[in-house]
C-alpha cells in the first residue's frame, strides 16, 4: 500500500461521512451486499427516482470470471471460485464511486456502469492489490473486457479508467500507465475538444467521420417509423403515449430526456405586433407564434448539478403548429385521470386516497385501485376495448365503472374471474403468515383463516369481504414497492417540478394491459409512474427483450427487425435545417446550445449540399455556368486550393473581382473530382502526367472530408504497407530491388500526408509544376 492509494481512501471516506453515509458495507462470500440494498447511488446523488441505482456488489464480475475460468481450464488450471473481491479492492471501487458522484457529481448511472463496473472488473482479472498492478496486468484486464462485449464498448472503458483512477490519483506503484497500455479507444463524443493534442490516427477518423452517415438514421427505418407513429391506430394506452413522444421528437428535435419530461402546461404563444400596434399579419407578417416550454438538458455550468432542471422554450415551425398542438393537447386530455390521483396523492402523502385510513373498502372495488384492471364483474367487454381504442377517451371507462356497478348492486353478474384468482393469492398468503394484512367483514372484524394455510373457516363470499384501507397501504409500501407512485418532485432552477405537472405520464405496470391484451382504468389506478428515457427509449428498440413499435406494428419482416437511435431524429434535423439555409446561429439557439461550433458538430451534409449554400451573384453564376459555378463555390468556401485558386485570389485582388472570375470561366475545366481529392490543373491540351497518381506529390492536388475519398485513401494505405512489407522481406543489392522499395515507400509517405492534410488544403504545395513544360535534357532530340 502507498501513500496516494491511502490517501484517496480517505477521500471517499470523508465524502461519504459528510453525506452520513456508513462506509463499511458487510457483504456476504460472494460480495453481495447483506442487506440487499447497499448504497442507493441515487439518494446519495441528491437525484429524485426512479430508476434508482445501487452499488451493492463488491465480488467478482461475472462474465469476466467466466472467461478467466475458461483461459485457465485450457491450461489445466484450477477454476476460481465467485468471491468477495479483497477489501483493498472493495475500498477502492467504493472511493472512486463516492468520487465520482460527490465530488465530480457525475450521475448515478454513469457512475455505476463506467466507473465500478469496469473496476470490478480489473479486480477479477488479477491476483494483487490495486498499487501492485503493471501494464501487462491492465492490457489483460482490457482484453477480457472486449471480449465480455461484442462492441468493445466494456474493454474500452477498462482502459479509460486506468486514466480516469488510476493514474490520476497514482495508486499504482509502477506509475503511470495510460500512455504504456497501447490500445486502440473508441472514439466518443467528447473527442471534439482540444484537437491539438489529438495524435494523426485520431485526426484522420475524425476527418472521415465529419460526415459519417450513421449518426443519422437509416431511410427506411426513418420512414417506417414516421409511418407508424403518423397512420398507424395505437393498440394500447402506453403506445398512444409513445406515439405522441416520438412524434414530438420528429418535428422538435428534443432529446429523449426532454420529450419524456414535458410539462403540461408546454404552451407558450406570442403576440406579434406592427409599428401601429396592430396584428402583424395585417401587415404580411405573422400576428402570434407558438413556443414550447420543455427542460432543456446540457444546461449546467461545471459547478452546477447535472440533476435540476432547466427551462427554455423551442419555437414551433408554422407547418408543425396544428400537428404539434393536437398530439399535445390530446395527450393531456387522455392523462388528465392520472394527473388528478397523482396530484391528490402528493398533497396527501397517500396511496389510496380517496378513502381514510380507517375505511373499510370492499374487494370489488378496490380491486380495479389495485390492478389497473377494468373489468372486475363478467361483463361482455369487446364492445368497450373498441370503443375505448378507438381514441383512449377516460370516460368510455367512467362508464364502463357504472355499468358494472348498477348491474352488480342488481345481482345480474357474476365477479370476474381475474378478481377471484387475485382474492385467492392474497388469501393464500394470509393463512402461510406471509403478510399481515388481513379479510375482514362488514362490521371490521377479522375473517377466521384454516390453520391448513390454504381455506379460510368457511366459504369467502367476497362481495362482502373487506380490507382496511391504512393496512392495505402498509401493505402495498413493504411488499410491492413498485406500486408506489412517483411523487417525488424534480429540483429545477426556478423551483421544485412535481410529478402531476408533467404531460407523459403513465399507469406503473399496467400489465392488464401490456401483458394481457385488456385495457387499464387510468381513471381508478393507483400506481402512476413518471416518464424518463427509458419510456421512449424501449419503444425504438434499445432492449432487444421488449417488443419495439417496429415489431408491434412493422408491416414486413424485414421492417419489423429495425432499429433506431433516438439521438438520430436530432442529427437528421439538424442536418436538414443547414441543408435548407437556416442561419446557425438559428440553429443553435432552436437546440438550446451555448455555441455554433455545437451545431456544426450535428452536420452531416454532403459536399454538395454545403456547395448549395455558398452564394454568388447570378449574374456571376450565368456567366461562369455550371462547372465553373461550382469551382467558384470551393474557391469562396475555401476548400479548393492550387495554381487556379492562387491566379484567382491574385487577379481578384490586383485587378477586379469581374477580371478574376473572366479569368475563373476560361479556366473552368480546370477542376476534376479524382479518387483521392479535387485536381485544380487544366488538362486541355495533355492528359493527367501522374496518370492519376496524385498522392505522388502532385502540387495541384486538393484535400477533402469525402468519405469515398477517405475509403480509397485508407485502402491504397494499406496496399502501399503490404508492399513495402514484402519488398523488404525478399532483399537483394540489386538497383531493381531499391527502386522498387523507394517507389513504394514515396508513395506511401504521399498518401498519409495526403490523409492527414485538413480539407481544402494542398498536401504538396512545394511539389513540381506539372502545368508547366519540362525542361530538356541532354539525352532529349
Amino acid at each position: 500500500m502507498n501513500p496516494q492509494y491511502s490517501a484517496f481512501i480517505e477521500l471517499g471516506k470523508t465524502l461519504v461521512r459528510d453525506r452520513g453515509i456508513q462506509w463499511d458495507m458487510p457483504v456476504d462470500k460472494t460480495g453481495s451486499a447483506r442487506d440487499g440494498v447497499g448504497w442507493n447511488l441515487t439518494v446519495i446523488a441528491g437525484d429524485v427516482p426512479p430508476p434508482n441505482y445501487y452499488l451493492r456488489d463488491l465480488g467478482a464480475d461475472t462474465k469476466a470470471l467466466a472467461i478467466v475460468n475458461a483461459e485457465r481450464a485450457e491450461g489445466n488450471l484450477t477454476p476460481l471460485a465467485l468471491q468477495a473481491l479483497s477489501p483493498a479492492w472493495q475500498d477502492l471501487i467504493k472511493a472512486a464511486v463516492a468520487e465520482q458522484l460527490l465530488f465530480k457529481r457525475n450521475k448515478a448511472s454513469y457512475v455505476l456502469q463506467c466507473i465500478a463496473r469496469p473496476l470490478r472488473v480489473i479486480a477479477t482479472c488479477v491476483d494483487m492489490e490495486p498499487w501492485q498492478l503493471t501494464v501487462d496486468d491492465l492490457r489483460l484486464a482490457v482484453r477480457i473486457g472486449k471480449a465480455i462485449q461484442s462492441s468493445g464498448k466494456l474493454g474500452d472503458l477498462v482502459a479509460g479508467i486506468v486514466r480516469v483512477v488510476f493514474d490520476a490519483q497514482h495508486i499504482c506503484d509502477a506509475g503511470q500507465l495510460y500512455s504504456s497500455l497501447a490500445v486502440p479507444r473508441m472514439k466518443m463524443k467528447s473527442a471534439i475538444k482540444a484537437k491539438h493534442i489529438w495524435s494523426q490516427d485520431e485526426l484522420r477518423a475524425d476527418l472521415e467521420a465529419r460526415k459519417r452517415e450513421e449518426r443519422l438514421p437509416e431511410r427506411r427505418a426513418f420512414w417506417e417509423l414516421t409511418r407508424i407513429v403518423m397512420t398507424e391506430k395505437p393498440r394500447t394506452f402506453m403506445d398512444e403515449l409513445r406515439f405522441a413522444a416520438i412524434r414530438t421528437m420528429i418535428v422538435t428535435g428534443l432529446r429523449i430526456g426532454e420529450a419524456a419530461l414535458l410539462p403540461v402546461d408546454w404552451k407558450r404563444e406570442r403576440t406579434h405586433l406592427d409599428s401601429r400596434g396592430l396584428p402583424a399579419g395585417e401587415s404580411g407578417g405573422i400576428s402570434t407564434s407558438l413556443m414550447l416550454r420543455h427542460f432543456a438538458e446540457k444546461q449546467q455550468d461545471d459547478e452546477s448539478d447535472s440533476a435540476v432542471l432547466h427551462e427554455n422554450t423551442q419555437p414551433v415551425p408554422d407547418m408543425f403548429r396544428t400537428l404539434l398542438t393536437e398530439t399535445l393537447d390530446h395527450v393531456a386530455r387522455i392523462t388528465e385521470p392520472l394527473r388528478a390521483t397523482l396530484k391528490l396523492q402528493c398533497e396527501t402523502g397517500r396511496l389510496l386516497p380517496w378513502y381514510a385510513n380507517d375505511d373499510l373498502v370492499s374487494i370489488t372495488e378496490l380491486y380495479t385501485r389495485l390492478m389497473g384492471n377494468p373489468f372486475w364483474t363478467a361483463i361482455s367487454r369487446e364492445a368497450f376495448v373498441d370503443r375505448y381504442r378507438e381514441g383512449f377517451d377516460p370516460r368510455v371507462l367512467i362508464d364502463l365503472h357504472q355499468r358494472q356497478s348498477m348491474e352488480h348492486r342488481t345481482g345480474a353478474i357474476q365477479l370476474d374471474m381475474a378478481l377471484y384468482q387475485f382474492a385467492h393469492r392474497l388469501q393464500k398468503k394470509m393463512a402461510a403468515q406471509q403478510i399481515a394484512l388481513r379479510f375482514r367483514n362488514a362490521s371490521g372484524s377479522v375473517i377466521p383463516i384454516a390453520s391448513d394455510r390454504s381455506w379460510p373457516t368457511e366459504r369467502m363470499s367476497w362481495h362482502n369481504t373487506y380490507l382496511r384501507v391504512g393496512e392495505l397501504e402498509q401493505h402495498i409500501r413493504s411488499t410491492t414497492p413498485t406500486k408506489v407512485s412517483d411523487t417525488a418532485p424534480l429540483p429545477s432552477v426556478t423551483g421544485a417540478v412535481h410529478s402531476w405537472e408533467l404531460l407523459l405520464i403513465h399507469p406503473k405496470r399496467s400489465l392488464a394491459e401490456e401483458r394481457n391484451d385488456g385495457l387499464c382504468d387510468v381513471t381508478r389506478y393507483m400506481a402512476v409512474g413518471r416518464p424518463d428515457p427509458r419510456f421512449v427509449g424501449l419503444a425504438l428498440g434499445d432492449n432487444k427483450n421488449i417488443p419495439s413499435l417496429f415489431e408491434k406494428y412493422g408491416e414486413s419482416d424485414e421492417d419489423r427487425g429495425l432499429k433506431l437511435e433516438s439521438h438520430m431524429l436530432r442529427h437528421l434535423q439538424n442536418t436538414e435545417l443547414f441543408r435548407l439555409g437556416v442561419a446557425d446561429t438559428i440553429i443553435s439557439k432552436r437546440f438550446n446550445r451555448r455555441s455554433v461550433a455545437q451545431s456544426y458538430e450535428y452536420d452531416h451534409r454532403s459536399l454538395a449540399e454545403d456547395l448549395d449554400q455558398i452564394e454568388i451573384p447570378l449574374d456571376i453564376e450565368i456567366m461562369l455556368g455550371e462547372k465553373a459555378s461550382t469551382v467558384a463555390r470551393l474557391i469562396k468556401g475555401g476548400k479548393a486550393n492550387g495554381p487556379i485558386v492562387d491566379a484567382f485570389h491574385h487577379i481578384q485582388a490586383t485587378e477586379s473581382d469581374a477580371a478574376a472570375y473572366e479569368y475563373l470561366r476560361a479556366e473552368a475545366d480546370g477542376f476534376h473530382a479524382t479518387p483521392y481529392g479535387h485536381c485544380l490543373n487544366s488538362f486541355t491540351v495533355d492528359p493527367c502526367p501522374k496518370h492519376l497518381e496524385c498522392f505522388a506529390d502532385c502540387r495541384h492536388l486538393s484535400a477533402t472530408d469525402l468519405p469515398e475519398n477517405r475509403r480509397n485513401l485508407i485502402r491504397l494505405e494499406g496496399k502501399f504497407e503490404l508492399a513495402v512489407e514484402t519488398i523488404k522481406t525478399r532483399p537483394s543489392t540489386s538497383i531493381g530491388w531499391r527502386n522498387q522499395l523507394d517507389h513504394a515507400e514515396k508513395r506511401l509517405a504521399g498518401v498519409q500526408k495526403l490523409l492527414t492534410t485538413p480539407p481544402g488544403e494542398r498536401p504538396f504545395p512545394d511539389g513540381p509544376d506539372l502545368s508547366q513544360p519540362r525542361e530538356r535534357g541532354v539525352l532529349d532530340d
